[in-house]
């Protein structure tokens, strides 16, 4: 049906003069169609995205010292994002590459750093000054433009202020950080960090300056994401880059130290850089169990990486203020160096690099202090090589052989803690077990330095024999594999070279010992065929835990985790009470509160140690062996009392639902209705376990992996708070 349309005399009129024109005109059709209109362009709107990627595309500065950035915004496809807002561009951040003459904090006279100097300081009075001015978009409502297609052009309303400290240099590497951060309609939080460096009289791209620790070194910490991600100041600065542009190395003010009262009782100058503010915070979380790596060990942040080109800068000894943010303390300096009148460094002394500068022709700098010439980190990156063992079936004995070595010295048995352990055995052993079908048979047994002898070639042997230890037990299981790992100790001169050991005048303590020395746990067949993997299944990797933990492991000795399970392992309990299981023993270190009392790192957060799948059920063998968790009396074990034994799939989860807070009754009931042992009838869910001589008989048959995959134990885990 034709519509009908009605007009008006003025449309009337229009409509008559285009006719009367094309009458004079003619028709002018040449019978073809005219040209396609433009497409529209292809995008989303914010409110509809859960994902921003800013990509800057070019910038100037006028003469008037304003700075114009042009960036695309794009979702996690890729796909053009409209509608961002002045206000959510959180954060503008812009500077240069200069050297510490500028500002007047060189250290070694002719030897200047390359430092990062913002054009946005901020005077903090008393000639304190900081680069932390930066620009944020609420406070300019005119100065983005939506160009409607994805990109967007911010003119700044804020002029380059130095504070007349030093001035705009268009002939060297300058640099953007653009802060994004909006929220979508769902009422999420989309935060990005972007950057850009330039040189602004070329209008060339430079790559990144200063690139000194790569922004994922952190994140393997402070995962993004997650409790304990890098999320400063409103949660808008979420990289590491970010920080470097605000806190540079000349940022410094006056802060109050105040009682619960609210009173001053000190204040005292604050280093506000991003390596005194970084060095500060790990030196002082490693005491309270936040940052589990003793803040000397520099590697640990300071990684060797051939995709940034000042990773060795650490090493450099040119900055003294690198040295004071954790070397400030009688404690932390040699006694010759404090001022104990004034509390403090004496002023003689407080140019350390002046003496201690190693590549500048001066003495122990930081890379033999902390390494080469360092204990304690030559002690842990010695090394254990189990080279054979074999067993004698008719003295049921064992005997193998290790070779030791200290970079590329070979330790000798003089060289190794031969002291007594303060709870019996020796300081330096080794660790004997076997594994059947992914379970150790025994509890840990040390074997230590009175069996060690000289073997060939500098090598040391260590005889195993029956009675002393359960060496029938472990070799005549069928299908055992033999486990061997150490827990040796090397002594050293004091300056990170090894030498004979000293002993105290009781004989009981080695003078001069290191920390434990790390292995890799080595596996034989009974014939004395080494096996080239663990049998065991692994539920996580040590390089997962070295990710935060480097080397710095409560009496770590292993590089791996069967190092560790070895000898806490199902077999074995804790003193009676509880269990001393590896899962019990690591889920109930990591729930983590930081200095303020926020929570830094949940244990629900499986997959930061077990990887994509370490995690599942389905990995635990049902019929696989029970784990202790106490005995009958809570005493260790005795003639008179056996252990309380849980369920394989059951111990995994109660390694960390423990009551009152995650375990009730109800899932006391639910885990005992689908064949798991947790408990004895009527026991109390704070005594986990039946006896062991009871188990088979109650006949476990779990089937918590057919409900329990690992996508729902994902979900049922995730932001799970710190109320729980």
């Amino acid at each position: 049906m034709m519509k009908k349309f009605n007009f008006n005399a003025a449309t009337k009129a229009v409509l008559g003069a285009g006719l009367l024109s094309l009458a004079i005109s003619g028709c002018g059709s040449d019978g073809k169609d005219g040209e396609d209109g433009k497409p529209g362009t292809v995008g989303t709107p914010i409110g509809a995205v859960s994902h921003l990627d800013a990509k800057i595309q070019s910038a100037s500065i006028d003469d008037a010292g304003f700075l114009t950035i042009n960036f695309d915004l794009s979702d996690a496809n890729g796909t053009a994002v409209f509608e961002l807002a002045p206000s959510d561009i959180a954060a503008v951040s812009f500077g240069r590459v200069g050297t510490e003459d500028e500002v007047g904090s060189t250290d070694l006279e002719g030897k200047p750093r390359d430092i990062w100097l913002s054009y946005f300081n901020k005077d903090k009075g008393d000639d304190h000054y900081t680069g932390s001015s930066y620009f944020q978009g609420k406070n300019c409502e005119t100065c983005l433009t939506d160009n409607g297609d994805g990109t967007y052009t911010l003119v700044l309303d804020k002029a380059i202020d130095t504070l007349e400290k030093y001035a705009y240099d268009a002939d060297v590497t300058n640099g953007i950080y653009l802060g994004v951060k909006a929220n979508n309609n769902a009422g999420d939080t989309l935060v990005d960090n972007s950057f850009f460096y330039w040189q602004p009289s070329s209008d060339t791209t430079q790559d990144k300056p200063k690139a000194l620790i790569a922004n994922e070194t952190c994140q393997s910490c402070h995962r993004p994401g997650q409790d304990g991600a890098l999320s400063m100041h409103g949660g808008k600065h979420v990289t590491l880059e970010s920080c470097t542009f605000c806190h540079t190395d000349y940022n410094s003010y006056m802060k109050d130290e105040k009682d619960d009262a609210g009173t001053v009782v000190r204040s005292y100058e604050f280093d506000g850089s991003i390596k005194g503010m970084a060095h500060e915070i790990h030196s002082h979380s490693t005491f309270n169990g936040i940052y589990p790596q003793s803040a000397s060990n520099c590697q640990t942040c300071h990684q060797a990486d051939e995709g940034l080109a000042m990773a060795d800068a650490w090493k450099a000894d040119l900055d003294t203020a690198t040295c004071m943010n954790c070397h400030n303390s009688p404690y932390a300096v040699p006694s010759w160096h404090w001022d104990s009148e004034n509390n403090q460094i004496a002023e003689s002394k407080q140019n350390c690099v002046s003496c201690h500068n190693d590549p500048n022709g001066g003495v122990r700098g930081a890379e033999s202090g902390h390494y080469l010439k360092n204990d304690k980190a030559q002690a842990a990156m010695a090394t254990v090589t189990f080279n054979s063992m074999s067993y004698s079936a008719d003295t049921k004995t064992v005997t193998a052989n290790m070779t030791v070595m200290a970079g590329d010295t070979k330790v000798t048995l003089a060289q190794i803690d031969p002291t007594p352990y303060k709870y019996g055995g020796f300081t330096s052993a080794i660790v004997f077990n076997g594994v059947v079908q992914d379970d150790f048979l025994v509890n840990y047994q040390k074997v230590g330095y009175g069996n060690f002898t000289e073997g060939t070639e500098g090598s040391i042997n260590v005889t195993i024999a029956d009675g002393d230890f359960a060496v029938a037990k472990v070799m005549e299981t069928e299908g055992v594999s033999v486990a061997l790992s150490s827990q040796l100790h090397i002594c050293f001169d004091g300056k990170g070279a090894v030498a004979d050991c000293t002993l105290s005048e009781d004989g009981k303590v080695a003078t001069n010992a290191g920390p434990y020395v790390p292995s890799d746990t080595a596996y034989f067949a009974v014939d004395g065929t080494m096996l080239d993997k663990s049998p065991r299944i692994q539920h996580a990797e040590m390089t997962a835990c070295q990710q935060c933990h480097t080397t710095a492991i409560k009496h770590r000795f292993s590089n791996d985790m069967d190092g560790c399970a070895s000898c806490h392992n199902g077999t074995r309990d804790k003193k009676g009470a509880g269990s001393s299981n590896l899962a019990y023993i690591v889920h109930s270190k990591h729930y983590v509160y930081d200095t303020d009392g926020s929570l830094f790192f949940k244990k629900t957060e499986c997959q930061a140690c077990h990887g994509d799948n370490g995690f599942s059920l389905s990995k635990i063998d049902p019929k696989a062996a029970p784990v202790a968790f106490g005995t009958t009396d809570a005493q260790r074990l005795s003639d008179t009392n056996e252990q309380l034994v849980v369920s394989p799939q059951t111990a995994a989860c109660v390694s960390c639902h423990q009551a009152p807070y995650g375990l009730n009754d109800a899932t006391a009931a639910h885990i005992k209705s689908n064949g798991g042992l947790l408990k004895e009838d009527g026991a109390p869910l704070t005594t986990l376990g039946v006896p062991a001589s009871e188990y088979d008989m109650l006949n476990p048959a779990e089937t918590c992996s057919t409900c329990h995959k690992d996508s729902q134990i994902l979900e049922a885990h995730a932001n799970w708070g710190s109320s729980h």
